[in-house]
């Protein structure tokens, strides 16, 4: 850990920083001792600043202390991710688009959308989405492939409060089934006559990077036999992201 700094960071974003970036430093856990200590900012408003990073999942409780949470390990994924996805993804959705003839979307989620980072074009006439555009999680197979697997409850909390107790319930159910099986399905509900089947892209922690979707008629795309194509092509780029880790 880094030796006690001279002078006090002087605002808040200054003090959180230097909280996080200590934490980081120690590689494993900080006490709020050895925080106050290293940062010079007094025990008290360490406590306090601690006790909210760790509600809001930048730091976490560990033994003898704290250490970094997953939100922190969230955004710093979702930093790199465009361009990232799209070096594992071309190959991946070249494969599936040979397979299926299908619309394809790569996502990632923004908010309480997802935000389409590369599309390849199908059959569908008009086209239902396209890079750059964003549809709901909610509803969307890509949305509820990503939902199924976020830890975040200030993504996941707002997208479900929007919904009444039925609808609610409806989709938490669909989401436990989307944890099991990693795919989403969405009938007709975003873009009437089409359905959409999505899986998750994952990274090592298990939390959502992006997903995938093939998307075509429902007077003839089967979705069951969509399904393991969808999941290996998710699953390919996941491997492929792992690797450019490495």
């Amino acid at each position: 850990m880094r030796s006690a700094l001279r002078d006090e960071p002087v605002s808040v974003l200054d003090r959180i920083l230097a909280i996080l970036e200590t934490v980081r430093e120690s590689h494993g856990s900080a006490t709020i001792t050895q925080l106050s200590q290293a940062t010079g900012i007094p025990k008290s408003s360490v406590s306090r600043l601690v006790g909210s990073l760790v509600r809001q999942r930048y730091l976490t409780r560990a033994e003898g202390g704290v250490s970094i949470g997953l939100r922190l390990f969230e955004l710093g994924a979702r930093a790199t991710t465009p361009r990232r996805l799209t070096v594992a993804a071309l190959p991946v959705l070249a494969e599936l688009f040979n397979a299926t003839g299908e619309h394809l979307n790569l996502a990632v989620q923004e908010g309480g959308e997802m935000l389409s980072v590369l599309s390849v074009r199908g059959r569908l006439r008009p086209v239902p989405s396209r890079a750059g555009m964003r549809v709901p999680s909610a509803t969307t197979a890509l949305g509820k492939a990503v939902l199924a697997f976020t830890r975040d409850e200030t993504v996941l909390d707002p997208v479900l409060m929007r919904l009444d107790v039925t609808a609610r319930h409806r989709l938490e159910r669909e989401l436990a089934s989307v944890r099991h099986d990693a795919i989403a399905v969405d009938h007709c509900v975003t873009f009437p006559g089409v359905v959409g089947v999505a899986s998750p892209i994952l990274s090592a922690e298990r939390l959502p990077v992006a997903a995938i979707s093939v998307a075509g008629p429902v007077s003839d795309m089967d979705p069951d036999r969509i399904a393991p194509l969808v999941r290996h092509a998710a699953l390919a780029v996941t491997n492929r992201l792992a690797l450019q880790v490495a």
